[in-house]
């Protein structure tokens, strides 16, 4: 009878447990989902999704320890001072609780690596290319005419600045669905290179040359700011980050490079700038 009244316990123990890891799971997702923000790059796209892997794999290790937990202490409680049965050692546990860590550590190390190539990866010749400066307290945002991507004319001449004031803040424009590649330098002190739809920050060191690569998906206007704190007005080191279509892009270059004096892309262009060099 005591040993039917146990497997009945531990039976329902085992539901309970069940039915709270199931309903657990749902919350996790949903909560992982709402937690952090999806992106709106590929790379940001694949970032989520390792979030979202590492999250679920927690909650199932935290439910399941947790419930074991519960259990020992309303199964096992002390009823009287009768020692319990003894038991010492056993194989298949010592198994069980070796073999599944080593489990979930090796899934979680391979689908990181995984990620991490596909985020880290090298940049292609043909990318849209944006040189990012930062400087005590704003950004300054480079396009090389030879360098705007899909579209480019390789014969095009001369750069034009987008430079952020204390009192205006620049707009970085980049267009949707094409790999763009950002070359990150410092003017003085540490920055650090953050947009929050992207999922990705990158840090940005006086003498040394920092890149990464995304591929927006989709369109809209995005704020991105410096997330190192880098003097007394590292809050004002703010800039907007305009994702737009091809054609939009395409205007969009051309109304620059006629502000800086430049003929688009003009092979017989000079070599020029549409704004200074960053304030010191």
């Amino acid at each position: 009878m005591r040993l039917s009244g146990m497997r009945r316990s531990l039976g329902r123990t085992v539901a309970l447990v069940a039915v709270a890891l199931l309903g657990l799971l749902s919350i996790g997702v949903a909560s992982a989902q709402s937690g952090q923000f999806g992106g709106i790059t590929k790379e940001a796209h694949d970032m989520h999704r390792l979030y979202v892997f590492v999250l679920v794999i927690a909650i199932i290790v935290f439910v399941i320890v947790e419930g074991l937990i519960l259990f020992a202490v309303i199964r096992f409680r002390k009823k009287s001072d009768e020692m319990p049965p003894q038991f010492h050692g056993s194989t298949l546990v010592e198994m069980l609780w070796t073999s599944i860590p080593v489990v979930i550590v090796i899934s979680l190390f391979t689908y990181s690596f995984i990620v991490l190539r596909q985020v880290d990866h090298p940049p292609a010749p043909n990318n849209l290319t944006v040189n990012v400066e930062g400087f005590q307290f704003q950004w300054a945002f480079t396009y090389t005419m030879n360098e705007l991507g899909v579209h480019n004319n390789p014969n095009a001449k001369g750069t034009f600045t987008v430079t952020g004031t204390a009192a205006k803040e620049p707009t970085l424009v980049i267009p949707v669905g094409e790999p763009v590649e950002f070359k990150l330098t410092s003017h003085d002190v540490i920055h650090a290179f953050y947009i929050r739809e992207f999922l990705y920050k990158l840090d940005v060191v006086p003498g040394r040359d920092n890149h990464f690569t995304v591929t927006p998906t989709q369109t809209g206007t995005f704020i991105g700011q410096c997330a190192e704190l880098c003097g007394l007005n590292h809050a004002l080191m703010r800039f907007h980050v305009q994702v737009v279509t091809r054609a939009d892009f395409d205007k969009w270059v051309a109304a620059q490079a006629a502000t800086a004096g430049l003929t688009g892309a003009s092979s017989t262009a000079p070599a020029a700038t549409a704004s200074p060099a960053a304030p010191q």
